[in-house]
């Protein structure tokens, strides 16, 4: 009897507690669980918005063999691969360089916390367009630094579709007796490029949004380091650089594979910016990313079986570098 008491009661718990999850769960549902299970079967067919879905034909692995004839989806691919390559480590390095400066007796910290955190809690939206005007060739800020207060001209950010390395390597005068001639140099090889101008100055935006969450990781990071140790290796005469190198740097490296994992996902699925800031893909489609290229053939060409396929290959994308992430850095992170 007493069982069957105490029974009721659990069972009576569980329904007061799937009846207060049953909104959440029901919009969970319905909006996430429910598409992402029909995304699966479109991927599978030809299936157009106009039409209904008893119109789509089924069509198997087309689509993914389409993506892989498509130079469309392999130059969204790799400006894709450009934006991570050069955003994550941009990020982390300037997030972890505010979490050491922060990491001091500094007045205020809570005030310089809440400062560097605000763009992150901004819309992508509302900071893609500040930034737009900051960028802007006639009127922006960065050309009237460039050009008015430095002297060093004025560039078309948003606008040109030329490698930053390119343009570097080619633009620098005094470089010229050290680099081989400018004809030695193919600047058709995307790795030698580099991103474009409109995708880097994406890129700078990134950066400046990002940095204030990741810098807040990084500082919980250091401070939960015990002081012991920066004591002792004090007193064995170890200097700021070896003392980051034998300590900080291995005790927050759970934090580092944290961020480094968060912000790579994040890199990979960026569109917002690129909507916003560079209209249409960007000069000469340099700033089309494999999100910005699936929006435009579901949501522009309406071919959404097409569309689901390229989700699927960047959902696949991003498993096998996580997973690749956790291989080859997963045993590295040191846990106290």
């Amino acid at each position: 009897m007493a069982r069957t008491e105490k029974t009721g009661r659990f069972f009576g718990k569980d329904l007061q507690a799937w009846a207060f999850l049953a909104p959440a769960g029901a919009i969970l549902i319905l909006f996430w669980v429910l598409p992402l299970v029909l995304s699966v079967f479109v991927a599978f067919t030809n299936w157009h918005g106009g039409d209904t879905a008893a119109d789509a034909r089924w069509v198997g692995l087309e689509n993914f063999r389409m993506a892989m004839r498509d130079p469309r989806f392999f130059k969204s691919l790799w400006n894709t691969v450009n934006y991570v390559v050069w955003s994550v480590p941009l990020t982390i390095a300037v997030s972890l360089a505010l979490a050491l400066l922060l990491n001091r007796k500094v007045r205020g910290l809570g005030v310089f916390r809440t400062a560097f955190f605000l763009p992150y809690v901004t819309t992508w939206v509302a900071i893609s367009i500040v930034w737009t005007y900051f960028f802007q060739q006639n009127f922006g800020l960065a050309n009237y630094v460039l050009d008015d207060v430095l002297g060093f001209g004025s560039l078309r950010w948003l606008n040109e579709p030329r490698g930053v390395v390119e343009m570097s390597l080619t633009g620098l005068g005094h470089l010229a007796r050290v680099l081989p001639p400018a004809e030695m140099l193919d600047f058709k090889n995307p790795l030698v490029e580099g991103p474009s101008l409109a995708m880097f100055s994406i890129i700078l935006t990134s950066v400046w949004r990002d940095t204030g969450y990741f810098t807040v990781i990084f500082l919980a990071g250091l401070q939960s380091i015990d002081r012991t140790y920066y004591e002792a290796a004090e007193i064995d005469g170890a200097g700021p650089w070896r003392r980051f190198r034998t300590i900080t740097w291995p005790l927050l490296s759970p934090v580092t594979f944290f961020v480094l994992i968060i912000a790579m996902i994040g890199a990979f699925k960026v569109f917002v910016p690129m909507l916003v800031m560079t209209p249409e893909g960007g000069p000469s489609g340099s700033t089309t990313t494999l999100v910005y290229f699936l929006y435009e053939e579901g949501f522009l060409s309406w071919r959404l079986g097409y569309a689901s396929a390229i989700a699927y290959i960047l959902f696949l994308i991003i498993l096998a570098m996580t997973l690749l992430q956790n291989r080859l850095f997963g045993r590295r992170v040191f846990y106290q």
